[in-house]
């Protein structure tokens, strides 16, 4: 384990939401979408050590002049002290601040000083993302103590099969699907109930037979599970993969939302020869409640201090805004409440006839 330093990093990424959010930006969100959470990326000169195959800050991506996109857009490099300094300015606009660690041998000693350094200037709860490669129950046990309330771990992949063949090196040889949920387990003992995310991203090479299995598991352990839609980054090892369809992300949004309010269990799904999903066996009446209430499809993240950290609570800290579709095309998630227009389409992209509803499979 790393220890602390007394300092913290010259320089800090935020996503150009943040920046925005910040004042270091100028710019507006269509549908006057809100950025509530302030979204810190650690940065180094030699990037991370990681090589995953869909992620922007992959060593072996292609800089452009010594800068990298993450999630597709630009994550601006700006001195940390004055990030910390509007956070604290500007922090009755903002519900939380996530700091996201890379594989790097400073990761971990950096994300204690920023925390501590963020927990001391304003009252905006902090979230870590944290990499289960570098950090150990002492270092999360670090992490609560300099002011982390929750903790995120980017899992991304729905099984095992898929972590190996889309994860890179890290800091400490090979990152280890194992290690990733012994870390998750000792995070939830640490931190608690529902105070821990475990990122999925949905079409990096996954069936829905793994995914629904997964999300049950994350479940079970008292993890929250936050989704993402996979979308290309040029030049990546991936960049030539397609997007899952609208209407298979839809579909897992709301299997995700009927595991985590305990609405279904695993014999209510059947799936086909190839792991897909063809049926879900349950009242109709939860299905349909669950899609009018929008809640599915809102973007899955950290909550605000002291709003009740599940799916159902309303709140919406993190919403990311556009963080895996692009401006002008429909929402994948929604980074806020979804009108009575956004859930009509939503019920169309679904194509709930196709799949299984009171105990009945109905016609295609």
């Amino acid at each position: 384990m790393i220890e602390s330093t007394n300092s913290y990093p010259e320089y800090i990424r935020t996503s150009l939401a943040s920046a925005i959010a910040l004042r270091f930006r100028s710019g507006r969100f269509y549908r006057d979408v809100k950025p509530y959470c302030v979204n810190l990326l650690l940065t180094y000169p030699d990037y991370c050590y990681a090589n995953c195959a869909y992620c922007g800050l992959a060593r072996t991506r292609p800089a452009n002049e010594g800068n990298k996109s993450f999630i597709r857009v630009e994550w601006p490099i700006l001195q940390t002290s004055k990030v910390i300094e509007r956070i604290a300015k500007y922090q009755q606009n903002i519900r939380r601040v996530c700091v996201s660690m890379v594989s790097h041998p400073m990761a971990v000693s950096d994300t204690l000083n920023i925390t501590k350094a963020i927990s001391r200037s304003s009252q905006i709860p902090i979230s870590v993302l944290i990499a289960p490669n570098l950090i150990n129950e002492e270092g999360l046990l670090k992490l609560k103590d300099s002011g982390a309330d929750t903790v995120g771990i980017g899992l991304d992949a729905a099984s095992k099969g898929v972590f190996e063949r889309t994860r890179g090196k890290g800091v400490k040889g090979s990152l280890s699907w194992e290690n990733y949920w012994d870390v998750l387990g000792r995070a939830v003992r640490i931190f608690g109930l529902n105070k821990v995310s475990c990122h999925i991203i949905v079409g990096i090479g996954e069936t829905d037979r793994e995914l629904a299995d997964i999300f049950f598991k994350i479940h079970e352990l008292g993890a929250l599970i936050h989704l993402f839609s996979f979308y290309p980054e040029p030049d990546s090892n991936m960049s030539k993969r397609r997007r899952p369809s609208l209407k298979r992300f839809r579909r897992v949004q709301l299997l995700r939302h009927l595991v985590e309010t305990n609405c279904i269990e695993p014999e209510a799904l059947e799936f086909g020869a190839s792991g897909k999903n063809i049926g879900i066996k349950t009242s109709n009446g939860k299905i349909k409640e669950a899609i009018e209430s929008g809640l599915p499809f809102v973007t899955g993240g950290c909550c605000s201090r002291g709003a009740q950290a599940v799916l159902g609570s309303g709140d919406i800290a993190c919403n990311r805004p556009f963080g895996s579709y692009r401006p002008g095309e429909p929402f994948r998630d929604f980074p806020f409440h979804p009108e009575p227009h956004d859930i009509t389409n939503v019920r169309k992209e679904l194509h709930l006839e196709e799949i299984a509803v009171d105990n009945e499979v109905l016609p295609r």
